[in-house]
């Protein structure tokens, strides 16, 4: 793509997409779709857990929809993953599940509210903080991690109400009750106490799952009794606390302990509450996923079988993190990628997953840009040089098979997001192209001006056989849209695997604004929507993947089309657990559900985070565009919306939008930016400003903003 060297001819080419898209018939149909954005979890699972483990916690323990505690995840490839224990209470045969809810967003106690006989219930799950620092130590097996459930019983009647608890432990490890210890241990080391006298086995010979009979409860009427559950784990046990005045002060500490942690908390600030605590609560997640390893913070997917770093999900969740300020803590991430590079240049993972080559060389360039340091990826140019030479190296060797399919571009591969197996597909070349790209930019941005230029010759020669590919396997939807599938025969959903063509438009950045073939695979995918989502797209062909939200909405953005991105964000929102936490992909609602993936599931953290940010500010080569994706909805009386010291590839952005009280005016501020990269800044106004004669507004680089702009009426 040619380098935009001004607003006005950046708007243009911007217009001009707008038009193409407009043509498209999906586009006509769809374009006063979703006009309303409001967060009300309308499309939330059936069914989620969430994780209540600390920061960097090696012990990932997870509640249930239930309430139950759920420990010991065994993945069982085939098969049905499961967790081997599972820890719960049972106040009453007919008591009545009512809601869940976190404390907050930022506090991961997960508060359960049951009804029985006349009875409110609620239990209180969380894991214990005494005298834990606000990370987890390098050495957990010293360290004792307990988990509590807290449970409160009041009484609405006007008569006592006789409650007769039961601890319920469901687990196929070794189980051993001691009544006499007045205690469950399980797996030769895990160890169950309750506050309440325990007086026997209820049930025996159940298979895995054993009831212990607690003592009896009478709740006088308009009174409330508390009692708690005690899971002791970790390095060795400690059974604190011991009494319910303790559970009490322990809950206290670990609301404080939360509240205090040293989170990246604070640095996207937005009016609407809904999406600010899935801002909080992503963050959150992934510190919670993320684990002290060889000493080196680890960042992975999730807490359960994504509980790792893969390339892909890694280089979003690692510019997140470095988005948000942890650039220093990302980079142990970004290095790792490295080690897996081959003998012959090649990056690999996984077999004929040719994209991890690309996706690394865009993960090293992107961090550098963001945490601006030229030096580190001087020292890392060797390496990333060998992974150019190496994609140039697939390249050739498509001339030498029998195939002329993949000519000059990659060998039939594996395409990942809702294809399995190897085929002549285009997943691979669009992330290689990006990847080259990236590189031809560090290239530019470290000087390398031969070294460019030579890069630029192959990038080129790359996208020229793309596009004689992609001219001769373009398809017909149902709808009348011209779209380039995934895999070359074509043999597939119209939008199954496309995260990939997502990721080339946004951040690959490989095709011009007004590309027909863009204009056309978005019609395509427009033309799908369900529930404001692309369905069908991932593993799941008849349900909704749901952090391809992000990529989608990245797509649009990058169109122009700020209020599609907007709308984007808020179905993501919608699609969220009311635990503020995402299941990679789900079924429709109501319909039979399907689950794929973890959950909480970190990449769906990460891109909400970057989705929200890029709608109000996005690097486009040496411009920094602000406000495209704004909603007017955040620009009412009163309302602040804030960016705290973001990492951009032109420093750190402190920006303030505030609308006065009145609502018809709002002040903008923004910082002067260090880096001498930055030749403009592009204020959007179409969205949100009256009567404005001007679509952008546009100040030079290395310049600071504060004004006042005129507000559209609501």
């Amino acid at each position: 793509m040619k380098r935009m060297t001004s607003a006005f001819n950046c708007m243009l080419l911007l217009i001009v997409g707008m038009i193409c898209l407009a043509n498209n018939p999906a586009f006509a149909e769809n374009q006063n779709k979703h006009e309303s954005l409001s967060v009300d979890f309308g499309y939330r699972p059936p069914e989620w857990q969430t994780a209540i483990c600390l920061p960097d916690d090696p012990f990932k323990s997870i509640v249930d929809k239930s309430g139950d505690l759920l420990y010991h995840y065994n993945r069982i490839v085939g098969g049905t993953d499961r967790f081997r224990t599972r820890i719960s209470l049972r106040i009453a045969d007919n008591a009545v599940w009512k809601k869940q809810q976190l404390h907050s967003a930022r506090v991961p106690i997960v508060r359960t509210f049951l009804t029985a006989n006349g009875m409110d219930v609620i239990e209180d799950a969380f894991a214990v903080t005494d005298k834990l620092k606000p990370t987890m130590p390098t050495q957990p097996e010293a360290t004792a991690r307990n988990d509590l459930i807290l449970v409160q019983i009041s009484n609405t009647g006007t008569t006592p109400q006789f409650v007769q608890p039961q601890l319920i432990v469901d687990t196929d490890t070794n189980f051993d009750f001691s009544i006499s210890d007045q205690q469950v241990v399980i797996n030769h080391h895990e160890t169950i106490t309750v506050s309440l006298k325990m007086t026997g086995l209820a049930t025996e010979n159940a298979g895995t799952r054993r009831a212990i009979q607690l003592e009896s409860l009478t709740v006088p009427a308009g009174k409330t009794e508390t009692f708690f559950i005690l899971y002791s784990g970790g390095g060795k046990i400690e059974l604190e606390p011991t009494t319910v005045e303790k559970a009490l002060a322990a809950r206290d500490r670990a609301v404080e302990y939360w509240q205090k942690a040293a989170l990246p908390y604070g640095c996207v600030e937005v009016p609407d509450a809904g999406i600010q605590a899935l801002i909080d609560s992503s963050i959150r997640n992934i510190w919670q996923a993320r684990e002290i390893k060889d000493g080196l913070p680890a960042f992975q997917v999730g807490p359960t079988c994504y509980r790792g770093l893969w390339i892909v999900d890694g280089a979003f969740l690692l510019e997140a993190a470095t988005i948000l300020g942890a650039g220093d803590q990302a980079r142990s991430g970004v290095v790792y990628e490295m080690k897996f590079q081959q003998p012959d240049g090649g990056i690999r993972v996984s077999n004929n997953y040719y994209k991890e080559n690309g996706i690394v060389l865009w993960t090293c360039v992107r961090h550098a840009q963001l945490t601006q340091d030229k030096e580190w990826l001087e020292s890392m140019w060797p390496n990333l040089e060998r992974i150019a030479k190496y994609i140039k190296q697939l390249r050739q060797s498509t001339y030498e098979n029998d195939s002329p399919l993949d000519d000059g571009l990659n060998p039939s591969g594996f395409p990942d997001g809702g294809i399995g197996g190897n085929h002549y597909e285009y997943t691979n070349p669009y992330w290689n192209l990006l990847g080259l790209r990236a590189f031809i930019k560090a290239a530019q941005w470290l000087e390398k001006s031969e070294q460019a230029a030579v890069w630029q010759k192959e990038y080129d020669d790359f996208m020229a056989s793309f596009r004689k590919a992609a001219a001769r396997d373009m398809r017909t939807d149902e709808k009348g849209n011209r779209y380039l599938p995934i895999r070359m025969d074509g043999k597939d959903l119209p939008q199954r695997g496309q995260w990939a063509f997502c990721h080339a438009v946004y951040p690959g950045e490989i095709f011009a604004a007004g590309d027909p073939l863009v204009a056309g695979n978005m019609a395509m995918l427009e033309a799908t929507e369900r529930e404001g989502m692309v369905y069908g797209t991932g593993w799941n062909a008849t349900g909704i993947w749901n952090y391809f939200a992000s990529f989608y909405g990245h797509a649009w953005l990058w169109q122009g089309n700020g209020r599609r991105a907007a709308q984007s964000l808020y179905a993501f929102a919608n699609h969220a657990a009311p635990l503020l936490v995402w299941r990679e992909e789900q079924s429709l609602k109501g319909e039979k559900y399907k689950k794929v993936g973890d959950m909480p599931h970190n990449w769906a953290s990460a891109e909400f985070i970057r989705m929200t940010v890029h709608m109000l500010a996005l690097d486009r080569d040496n411009e920094l565009h602000l406000f495209e994706g704004l909603p007017k909805e955040w620009v009412q009386a009163g309302m602040v919306t804030r960016l705290n010291g973001i990492a951009t590839p032109f420093g750190k952005l402190y920006l303030t939008l505030k609308a006065d009280d009145s609502g018809k005016t709002a002040r903008l501020t923004v910082n002067k930016l260090p880096a001498n990269t930055l030749e403009r800044i592009v204020v959007h106004l179409d969205q949100w400003t009256s009567g404005a004669s001007d679509k952008i507004l546009s100040f030079p680089g290395g310049t600071s903003i504060d004004m006042v702009i005129n507000l559209k009426k609501q």
